[in-house]
């Protein structure tokens, strides 16, 4: 391959992505570039505002599977400290994003969900038209 075909490959390659991920009002752009942290906090952010509620024992629909989430409270050096798990055993049966002693119920749940994503597509396990779903 030449140098010429390499980059009209990338370009054209990048021209795609660029059009679906501006089709939708999701910015995938740090997940197409490899930020896994960023792109987690993205599209984690994302589906936990999706949902108006969340119970302590869940299911969700993300990224084209159903997903479950388990959330509690307890005491953590004298204050009360929440953590959360979350995981979709279709995408993955040993991937689980997990949040610790966050002050807030709301902060575990999201950033469970961002640690799972966060996981998922450092591993190559999420594509871009499922972060999209």
């Amino acid at each position: 391959m030449t140098v010429f075909q390499f980059l009209l490959t990338t370009f054209i390659l990048s021209a795609t992505l660029h059009q679906q991920v501006n089709s939708q009002r999701l910015d995938l752009s740090s997940c197409i570039s490899g930020q896994w942290v960023a792109c987690g906090i993205t599209v984690g952010t994302a589906i936990y505002k999706k949902y108006n509620s969340w119970s302590d024992v869940d299911t969700k629909q993300a990224f084209g599977t159903t997903c479950h989430s388990q959330f509690k409270g307890g005491f953590h050096n004298w204050q009360w400290k929440w953590s959360g798990k979350f995981w979709c055993p279709s995408l993955s049966s040993t991937i689980m994003g997990e949040s610790t002693q966050w002050k807030s119920r709301n902060g575990a749940i999201e950033h469970a969900i961002q640690d799972y994503v966060t996981k998922m597509t450092s591993a190559g396990l999420l594509t871009v038209s499922q972060l999209n779903s």
